[in-house]
């Protein structure tokens, strides 16, 4: 089984002949904030539509899912055709009375009687249904394995991806730390040229300096948020490893990294740090980008 999370898109189409019957399942996944089950099957089997959503749900966290499912029957089921003849005549009756009535020149025939669907309806026996219920739910469950396959494959692709982003983003924190544990140093002597050129040779206490230069880097302290980029980086990690649907869980992330560079670039009179900063944002936004696709 794969530690990786899945693509939310994919298809599968699965056909199987049996004795009585020719049995064709269409899948097809796309992407969806939530999971959405679209179902399409036949009339006989529509009793089984919520054990069709279940067997989807194991399969599948999140996407949109089209399932088609066809039967065909090769030879014909008896007692299956079930027709009301006595509705058939009342209808026939009050047709034939309203053409009558209005003078319509047109007379009663079979089309106009099958236009009420309640008149002709097919039901198979008990038994048979549940056979053919059980032969559906095998090539069900076949496609939503090939269908599995098919995202397992593009998630692991998708998931090495997002990995290289989120190492690429590690990297620019890791230098954003590094300029920022520089700026005091800067800052300090920026400020003491500052204070040089206008005292001139008057010499400025050394710890108001001291107090001048950390009340500067205590509004230009990006420390923190730099410890939240890391650790938002590194939960992003632990996700792009697991064997869960972790898509909606990333993109939180991701909106909580892009709100700390933000927060960093407001604060920065560092270009090195501002530099850094949008770098972060454009590797942020090419994640989310990716993102669209994991389930």
């Amino acid at each position: 089984m794969s530690c990786l999370p899945k693509s939310m898109t994919g298809y599968a189409k699965i056909e199987r002949v049996l004795n009585e019957y020719r049995i064709n399942c269409e899948l097809k996944a796309l992407n969806s904030r939530y999971l959405n089950v679209e179902l399409s099957c036949p009339s006989f089997l529509s009793s089984y539509e919520i054990e069709l959503t279940k067997l989807v749900q194991r399969y599948i966290k999140r996407g949109k899912v089209s399932l088609r499912l066809f039967v065909e029957f090769l030879a014909p089921p008896s007692q299956a055709l079930h027709i009301d003849f006595g509705l058939a005549k009342l209808y026939y009756d009050g047709l034939e009375d309203l053409v009558t009535r209005l003078g319509i020149p047109e007379p009663v025939n079979l089309d106009h009687l099958l236009r009420f669907r309640e008149l002709v309806r097919f039901e198979l026996p008990r038994e048979q249904e549940e056979r053919l219920w059980e032969a559906c739910k095998k090539v069900v469950e076949e496609a939503l394995e090939k269908l599995d396959s098919e995202r397992t494959r593009e998630g692991k692709d998708l998931s090495e991806q997002l990995l290289k982003i989120v190492e690429d983003l590690s990297l620019t924190v890791e230098s954003m730390r590094q300029s920022a544990s520089e700026i005091r140093v800067v800052l300090k002597e920026k400020l003491s040229k500052n204070v040089e050129q206008l005292l001139g040779s008057n010499q400025i206490d050394p710890n108001l300096l001291e107090n001048l230069v950390a009340l500067n880097v205590q509004k230009l302290d990006v420390r923190e948020e730099i410890d939240r980029l890391e650790s938002h980086l590194k939960k992003a990690k632990e996700l792009l490893v697991c064997n869960d649907a972790v898509g909606n869980h990333l993109d939180f992330l991701a909106q909580e990294m892009l709100r700390e560079f933000n927060t960093v670039l407001s604060k920065s009179e560092d270009a090195r740090l501002v530099e850094l900063g949008l770098k972060g944002k454009l590797l942020v936004s090419q994640f989310r980008e990716q993102l669209q696709n994991l389930e």
